[in-house]
Formats: structure tokens, sequence, C-alpha cells
């Protein structure tokens, strides 16, 4: 940890486990189209998702609410969807034990394509979380940046000031966590949630005890 000044962390998968937001994406929102349009419920799935596909994760509205409740029709409905998706917003207890053992040790940043909507429900929900990152991006939100490519880490390494060796990014996604941040010359460690190896375990193996 001597050549690491900050500790990056993905959100969604990472900090948090993924029930809120795929509970926002493939409940809710189809629920309320079906209420708005008057349709069944697998019917208003079928095309919610078929519109889902036809964007895809290449490209920034994807990962946007705001543009997907305008897209249909219901986007007086956001801020109501939101509220009951923070309901299910829950921390892995293995990523609250980590956070608390950095946290003053290191800048603790998250790193994350998760629009800033969501980021904003899980800090409202978890104060240590809220307490303990100094800074949060969002690839999507604040650079327009669909996933997270190479230049997004290269673009927080600029405004932490810092060079992209000095940063630690860890998260759950393969490409955008670990080969993207890898090519921007950051360190990275992949967490595989299916292992059974906690987040501990796996910055204990890659780095030392943190």
């Amino acid at each position: 940890m001597r050549s690491v000044s900050v500790v990056s962390f993905d959100l969604d998968g990472t900090l948090v486990t993924r029930e809120y937001v795929d509970y926002f994406w493939l409940e809710l929102v189809p629920r309320l189209y079906a209420e708005r349009h008057s349709l069944g419920l697998e019917e208003a799935k079928r095309i919610v998702y078929a519109s889902y596909d036809e964007v895809g994760p290449g490209d920034v509205r994807w990962y946007m609410p705001g543009y997907w409740f305008r897209r249909f029709g219901i986007e007086d409905r956001l801020e109501d969807a939101l509220r009951e998706a923070a309901e299910r917003i829950r921390p892995y207890p293995d990523a609250l034990e980590v956070v608390e053992l950095l946290r003053g040790r290191c800048t603790l940043v998250i790193c994350t394509s998760a629009a800033r909507e969501f980021v904003n429900l899980v800090l409202s929900r978890i104060p240590l979380y809220r307490s303990s990152f100094k800074h949060v991006f969002s690839s999507s939100s604040d650079f327009g940046f669909p996933g997270k490519p190479p230049a997004f880490f290269q673009r927080v390494s600029e405004l932490l000031g810092v060079s992209p060796q000095e940063i630690l990014h860890v998260g759950d996604d393969e490409e955008n966590d670990f080969a993207n941040a890898r090519r921007a010359g950051v360190k990275a460690v992949y967490v595989d949630r299916g292992s059974g190896e906690s987040l501990r375990e796996v910055l204990e193996r890659e780095l030392g005890d943190p």
C-alpha cells in the first residue's frame, strides 16, 4: 500500500448489492410504464426490456434514469421510484469493514458508471460511505462516458492531482473495473462476488494487509 495514495471503489456489486438497481430497472420501471399506458405487466416488461436493448450499454443514455422516464412518459414518477428503490439498498458487510479499515489511511473515492441519482441514494442511506469517501466520480453523469473507459480513469487521476500508478481501483466488472483501469495505468483488483472470497481477503491477497 506504500505506493497507493488513493483507493477507488466501484459502487453497485462492490460496495452495495445490485438488488436496489435491478429492482429499479427491471421491476419498477415496467410497473410504472404498465400503469401509465394501461398495459399488463408482462407486456410492459417486453417493451421496456426491448427498449433497453435497443440503446445498449455503449450509449450513455442507457445509464440515465431521467432519459428513460422521459422516453416512457413517466417522468413525473422518477423521484417516487428512486425513493422506493432506496429501501432495497444493502451494503456488503465486507465492504463496510474494508472502508472502516482504510478511512484515514488513504484517500477514498467512488468511481462508478451509475448515474448520480443512484450514487446519491446510496450515500444518503449509508452514513459510513457518506463520511468516508472524499470524492465521487460518475462516468456517465460527470463525463458523459458509457461504462468506464480508460479515459475515465485518466480524468479521475488528473482531477485528483495524482499519477495513475498511485490509484488502486476495486470493482466487480472484469472489463470496466479491471482491464480498463489497468489500460489507464491504474492498479486494479477484480472482485468476484460469486467466489465466496471477502473483499478484505481479496485485498490482502493482492496487496498485503490493507
